[in-house]
């Protein structure tokens, strides 16, 4: 099974991350010993329930659009990414790609009212995927390559899966780890932030560290050949400098839930 690219957070900008994530778990569902088609189609659509910003107490529902096509496994153009698999073994596999992520706006929340918006655009990937049976390890390095945040993070997750028929359960333990430069973009405040904002927020300086730790569950029913539903639960809990921020601690929750819920037809 070919583990999907995942986001850097339960906020907004990852969702196209979770789409990825659910047309992998529908490819999943076929066949294992099938070779992969020359040409895969994926539509579909779902929402899901986030914090509108990472570190919000605050919740949104966001639709989810399902848009991916893949040449023989190896090349893909999924939501607003395009990704390759230069290596792939029974067992191992090396994907980069290269996405665009949504930022951080002022008006997502009145807590960010004078902090300025946060652009993140183009986003490169690294991901190094060891499956043995039912676990998936993965090693995921995100670097921002355009926009405001300049940041660098490295997530480690562990995915064990069960295939009951045309039913897939999943639990997914990650952490994540990110650089100064994320850090302090996502959760610091400059001074002159502090100045402009409007809850009054005292100046903050946030360093590199573990950022998150969380865990999701997941569910899939393969109805039909091509037909896939697919339901995810989370829960990521902020650490260290970004849990201690005042964007968190004071007008926030380190405590991140998240819900999704989709269907996509693939050809």
């Amino acid at each position: 099974m070919r583990r999907a690219f995942f986001g850097r957070g339960l906020f907004p900008a990852a969702i196209l991350c979770v789409t990825a994530a659910v047309q992998t778990a529908a490819r999943s569902a076929v066949a294992q010993d099938e070779p992969p088609a020359e040409w895969s189609f994926t539509l579909g659509g779902g929402a899901m329930y986030a914090p509108d910003y990472e570190g919000s107490d605050d919740y949104t529902v966001m639709p989810m659009p399902f848009v991916e096509v893949s040449w023989r496994d190896r090349i893909r153009l999924s939501g607003l990414g395009i990704y390759a698999t230069p290596f792939a073994t029974d067992g191992l596999r090396f994907d980069l790609g290269v996405k665009y992520e949504f930022g951080r706006y002022e008006d997502d929340n009145d807590a960010l009212k004078g902090l300025g918006d946060l652009e993140v655009g183009a986003v490169a990937v690294v991901r190094f995927g060891y499956e043995a049976g039912p676990v998936n390890l993965g090693l995921e390095v995100a670097r921002d390559l355009t926009g405001d945040r300049n940041g660098l993070t490295a997530t480690a997750e562990a995915e064990y899966a069960i295939q009951l028929d045309d039913v897939r359960l999943s639990v997914t333990p990650h952490l994540t780890w990110a650089d100064d430069e994320y850090m302090s973009n996502s959760f610091g405040i400059t001074a002159a932030q502090a100045a402009r904002s409007a809850r009054g927020l005292a100046a903050y300086d946030a360093g590199s560290g573990l950022k998150d730790a969380g865990i999701n569950l997941g569910i899939g029913y393969m109805m039909t050949d091509s037909i896939y539903v697919m339901g995810q639960v989370g829960y990521s809990r902020l650490l260290g400098d970004a849990a201690d921020s005042p964007l968190v601690s004071s007008e926030g929750s380190a405590d991140q839930l998240s819900a999704m819920l989709g269907l996509s037809y693939r050809w």
